[in-house]
C-alpha cells in the first residue's frame, strides 16, 4: 500500500494535461496518441532483441585481471611513487621530535615499503594460483 506521500506524488502526475505532438515537414503540429508513441519506442528495442543471440551472454562490466608474479622492480616503483607522501606524513605527524628524526622515520617507512609490497604481491599471486588450480565449488558462486 503506498504511503500518503507516495500517493500525493502520484496525483501530481495526473494533474496536468500532456499533449504529445510532432511537427510535419510544413511545420504543422500533429497530435499523437499514446499507442503511436509506444509503437515507435518499441520498434528499435524489438530490432535489437532479434539481433542478439543470447541475452544471458552479456559480458560483465567488471574487468578481472590476473595478478602478475611479484617483482622487485614493480615494488621499487611503487615505493618511489609513495615515498614523498610517506615522508611528508611522518614529518607532519611527529611534531615533538626534531626535523632530522622526522625525516629519518619517513625514509625508514619508505624503505620498508619495498619488501612489504613485494610480499603483498606474492601473497596475492599465490592465492590466485591456488584458486585457479582448485576444483570449482558447487553451489552459489560469488
Amino acid at each position: 500500500m503506498p504511503t500518503r506521500k507516495q500517493r500525493r506524488r502520484r496525483e501530481k502526475t495526473f494533474r496536468h494535461e500532456y499533449g504529445f505532438v510532432m511537427h510535419d515537414e510544413e511545420g504543422n503540429e500533429i497530435e499523437l496518441a499514446g499507442s503511436d508513441l509506444r509503437a515507435k519506442k518499441d520498434a528499435p528495442a524489438k530490432a535489437k532483441a532479434t539481433t542478439k543471440t543470447d541475452v544471458k551472454s552479456k559480458p560483465s562490466r567488471r574487468i578481472v585481471r590476473d595478478p602478475e608474479p611479484p617483482s622487485w622492480r614493480r615494488s621499487a616503483r611503487r615505493a618511489a611513487m609513495w615515498s614523498p607522501a610517506i615522508v611528508a606524513v611522518a614529518y607532519l605527524i611527529l611534531r615533538g621530535v626534531t626535523v632530522p628524526v622526522r625525516i629519518a622515520f619517513g625514509v625508514g617507512y619508505a624503505v620498508f615499503f619495498v619488501p612489504m609490497t613485494y610480499w603483498m604481491d606474492g601473497l596475492t599471486y599465490r592465492r590466485f594460483e591456488k584458486r585457479k588450480l582448485a576444483a570449482p565449488r558447487s553451489g552459489k558462486q560469488r
